[in-house]
């Protein structure tokens, strides 16, 4: 059974048409959960009519997909967004790669356009290049895993660059992954209207990052969508 694992925070406009992807898949044996942050609109009543809903324990978009996996029972695990649609065959495109390896990840696409959108797309694109020198840049709304494997990494407790982080841990404990251009997520490309200041966002989550102030990372600037 492949366990799905979507942090969701006041998501009542995307979740369901998220949820609606996952229900639609080729692969049959799964299972949702979504992990809500305290939401304060109707995701919740959306969510429940689809998928397993829990509260959030911690405050941490890394501690949401964790807590998530923790309690889930599927012997592969499946992470996106609230604010991602997967392709019908995300599920079945991990389930086949992961018979040959612990991790498999592929593309994230936005489904808007906008000139931000663009500008990530094309660094994204770049960056899976990495995988030839043994980084593997996995992007939060595409990923499945071995559970055994996860447990031993799992996702830090922190917001910004949570997906950064485990990627610096997959690549450093020598895991075996696969980037499956055919394993496809669409995501919402909002955050990127403003282009300036989530690069200044970035940049300095990239800094705190790299002098460990994890803190930082948990409670950081907020960029107002």
């Amino acid at each position: 059974m492949i366990s799905v694992v979507i942090p969701a925070l006041n998501e009542e406009k995307s979740i369901e048409a998220c949820l609606l992807s996952l229900k639609n898949q080729t692969y049959e044996d799964f299972e949702l959960i979504v992990v809500d942050g305290g939401s304060e609109d109707r995701t919740v009543e959306i969510a429940s009519r689809h998928a397993r809903v829990i509260e959030q324990e911690s405050s941490t978009i890394g501690g949401a997909r964790r807590e998530g996996a923790e309690i889930s029972v599927g012997n592969i695990l499946a992470f996106t967004d609230a604010d991602s649609i997967a392709d019908c065959n995300w599920l079945m495109r991990i389930a086949k790669n992961l018979e040959r390896y612990d991790l498999s990840y592929g593309p994230v696409y936005f489904y808007e356009n906008n000139f931000g959108a663009t500008m990530v797309q094309f660094w994204r694109r770049m960056s899976t290049f990495g995988r030839f020198f043994g980084f593997y840049k996995i992007l939060g709304p595409n990923m499945g895993i071995k559970r055994e494997i996860y447990l031993k990494v799992k996702h830090e407790d922190i917001s910004l660059l949570e997906d950064y982080d485990f990627s610096l841990r997959i690549s450093k404990n020598n895991i075996r992954a696969k980037y499956d251009r055919n394993q496809i997520v669409y995501t919402s490309a909002r955050r990127m209207k403003k282009l300036l200041p989530y690069l200044w966002l970035y940049m300095y989550g990239y800094y705190h990052h790299s002098v460990r102030n994890t803190g930082r990372l948990k409670n950081y600037p907020r960029v107002k969508e």
